[in-house]
């Protein structure tokens, strides 16, 4: 029999093939584990031995976290960057070395991409596309892009799932589910609810896996926004989207960061446009881009902000939406008791609710009364966040990845105009919400 390439070995579904399959992955797994282990271990010995801080051992950590996370795979890469939207779990050392996984985890074979769109839209590539490049512009940890062209001319993405995601995905989160489970053994981990959180990860990473959940997302996105026409999403080719494969209308523009040097676009206007369109999702509509970078916000030749990557999203309600603004305007209005109990509320439980009420109120205090210029959102955010985790209060992830995204877009915001501030940007927004009677 002719060797069998591994895309091969994992997408076949002979039983003998499966069971060599799920040990090969095993002892792979347990391998990188064992030499990260001894590189961190002789790391770590050779800071302490060079009379190096705490600082400098914690980023060393932290950096070979995220290394091993890419040496696992896809799996863990996708769950190392959902991690980084949790800063109330965990350390910010470790947060920003998660922010810097890179998404890149290599190409796969090209007859793997033809068999999947075959399966998938029930055609060969030539009569569903004019061209099809097969060397895609883009490989991430769940799917690779190419650009093709359509019989009828117009140019797009195609998004294609890795083969046997599945599998792969079933096997690393039952592994990563094990390891939960021994780390809950530890009293002072256990607060931390360790296994309810992979399970979350798990959820999350399970969503991506089916790409009519983006076409999903994209279609409600585009018609949330259908009244602005600074803002627009990549069109769907229905037809041509499945659950393995979304097909999009191909978006040429640059970084949203560069446009202003690159394109000569006014970074005013595009910092203003992003805080608006972020203000929209978390507090008007409840339904947030949760993976907003760089990289995924372009401006296209006609000056819109074009806004792509929608497979992660995080959805609010009308009571977390409410809770939320409240605590916005708690914070404003210094009042440290109101922002203890609202996030005590959207917890799980607060171990020493009073310690923990004393703290708010002391982080309030540093921060009220200053100019509103000389107060980052994001470092606000963050610091409750570190609050949240040193005091073991498990808020609502929703509510997290909503805090991180208004943070990321806050950052990108004063990369295009420093003098913009959130809270100045936010008040009108807020006033007419009131006046509709939303909060």
């Amino acid at each position: 029999m002719a060797a069998r390439s591994w895309d091969q070995l994992w997408s076949c579904r002979v039983p003998g093939i499966q069971i060599l399959r799920f040990i090969g992955r095993g002892l792979w797994v347990a391998l990188i584990l064992l030499v990260h282990a001894l590189v961190w271990l002789v790391g770590w010995l050779g800071l302490i031995l060079a009379l190096r801080g705490k600082p400098a051992r914690q980023a060393w950590f932290a950096d070979r976290f995220a290394t091993l996370l890419i040496a696992l795979g896809a799996t863990f890469v996708k769950v190392g960057q959902i991690m980084s939207t949790r800063p109330d779990l965990l350390p910010p050392h470790t947060i920003r070395a998660l922010t810097r996984l890179q998404d890149n985890v290599g190409a796969f074979a090209w007859r793997a991409v033809e068999r999947t769109l075959r399966e998938e839209l029930g055609q060969p590539i030539e009569a569903l596309f004019a061209s099809f490049d097969p060397t895609p512009i883009a490989s991430a940890s769940v799917a690779q892009v190419h650009r093709a062209t359509l019989t009828s001319g117009e140019a797009v993405a195609v998004k294609v799932r890795r083969p046997g995601l599945d599998s792969i995905v079933r096997f690393d989160m039952s592994v990563m589910r094990l390891f939960a489970r021994l780390v809950a053994l530890v009293p002072s981990w256990r607060l931390l609810a360790p296994v309810e959180s992979v399970d979350q990860f798990g959820r999350a990473i399970h969503a991506q896996l089916d790409l009519r959940l983006e076409a999903e997302n994209n279609r409600r996105f585009t018609a949330s926004f259908a009244g602005d026409s600074d803002i627009s999403f990549p069109t769907l080719f229905p037809a041509l989207c499945s659950r393995r494969v979304i097909t999009m209308s191909f978006v040429e523009g640059c970084k949203v960061v560069d446009a202003p040097a690159r394109r000569g676009s006014n970074p005013t206007r595009l910092a203003r446009i992003g805080f608006r369109t972020l203000l929209k999702m978390v507090f008007a509509d409840g339904f947030v881009h949760a993976d907003l970078h760089p990289g995924n916000i372009l401006v296209d030749g006609d000056d819109k902000v074009v806004i792509l990557d929608l497979g992660l999203t995080a959805e609010l309600d009308e009571g977390s939406r409410r809770a939320f603004a409240q605590f916005f305007a708690g914070w404003a209005g210094g009042d440290g008791k109101v922002m203890a109990r609202l996030l005590a509320e959207l917890s799980t439980r607060v171990p020493d609710y009073d310690a923990y009420e004393r703290e708010v109120i002391a982080f309030v205090a540093r921060y009220h009364g200053k100019a509103l210029g000389e107060v980052q959102v994001s470092k606000v955010a963050f610091d409750m966040f570190d609050i949240l985790r040193r005091h073991r209060v498990r808020v609502n992830p929703t509510f997290t990845m909503c805090n991180v995204a208004i943070a990321v877009t806050e950052g990108i915001g004063k990369q295009l105009d420093p003098r913009l501030d959130l809270v100045q940007e936010a008040m009108p927004f807020f006033v007419e919400l009131h006046r509709e009677g939303r909060f």
